[in-house]
């Protein structure tokens, strides 16, 4: 790694000292939880982040922010990963041009806590450097900087393919229920949680029902995507003990919950919600993304 793989990440090096192993297994549910946005497939993540790992252990004695040049690694790896997968890519000329040519606060932190099944599915049609964009700034708070150091681009560049994923995207992430409605269907989620009630939880979960976590919000081996109300409910039974502690909350301005820690959030449930019944939520646990949503009583 200390010459072309270092040029090919575009990182210099310099003095280090922090062990290596420790650094990488104390990152290693964030760069999954990188992966796995970045890719929307738990297995292809796993290969990646395995894969950075054997970079990790080439000569990177010298490099100064190692979780950083880790989280570089990720990045263009997924990047590699999905210009592979793509058969007949859209250039980012074809997108249209939102109005907002940055995107306003309030809706980076919208898409931010609504990447669901349904904006996953939209998220398929940007192109890679497209989709890399809007999930490093729009959803881990990366610096547009940080982005187009990745991208091999400018920050100005990195801003415009952010915007016309936003502007792809922006038709999911549309409140799905009256708020009020919407509500009472969540709180009656976390009440059938708390109490265990499998005939409640199963009056609220569509049948078909997917629930999608980052790493740091399950126990080891647990997956990252699971689908179908019988397997939800089996989980958030096991997961009662986190229900105990959690609360209905807003969350940028929906219903969701919360599981509150000292500090502030530590876990929080960002739901879609469709016809009376949840059919997507997403557990949101990487601090990244934590720091990224608007949570209020």
């Amino acid at each position: 790694m200390a010459g072309g793989e270092e040029r090919m990440f575009g990182l210099e090096t310099a003095s280090g000292g922090a062990d290596r192993d420790e650094v990488f297994h104390r990152e290693r549910p964030h760069l999954l939880a990188v992966a796995f946005r970045l890719l929307g497939s738990e297995a292809d993540a796993q290969d990646i982040v395995q894969e950075a790992w054997r970079y990790l252990r080439a000569d990177v004695d010298g490099v100064e922010n190692l979780p950083a040049w880790l989280t570089t690694v990720v990045t263009r790896l997924c990047l590699d990963h999905l210009r592979r997968s793509r058969e007949v890519p859209q250039e980012p000329a074809d997108m249209p041009e939102p109005a907002d040519p940055v995107g306003g606060p309030e809706e980076v932190a919208l898409l931010a806590g609504d990447l669901s099944e349904a904006i996953t599915i939209l998220l398929d049609q940007l192109t890679p450097p497209q989709r890399v964009a809007l999930i490093l700034h729009d959803v881990f708070g990366t610096p547009f900087d940080e982005v187009a150091h990745v991208l091999e681009t400018t920050p100005g560049s990195a801003k415009k393919l952010a915007s016309r994923a936003r502007a792809r995207v922006r038709p999911a992430s549309a409140a799905d229920a009256d708020p009020g409605a919407a509500r009472h269907v969540v709180a009656a989620f976390l009440k059938a949680a708390q109490q265990g009630d499998i005939d409640g939880l199963v009056a609220v979960l569509h049948p078909e029902v997917t629930r999608t976590a980052d790493p740091q919000a399950l126990p080891p081996g647990a997956e990252l995507r699971v689908r179908g109300a019988r397997t939800v409910v089996d989980e958030t039974r096991a997961l009662r003990a986190n229900a105990r502690r959690a609360r209905v909350v807003s969350i940028n301005g929906r219903p969701g919950i919360a599981v509150m820690a000292d500090r502030g959030p530590r876990l929080a449930l960002v739901f879609r919600i469709a016809a009376g019944r949840i059919v997507h939520y997403d557990v949101v646990a990487d601090p990244a993304r934590i720091a990224r949503l608007h949570i209020t009583d």
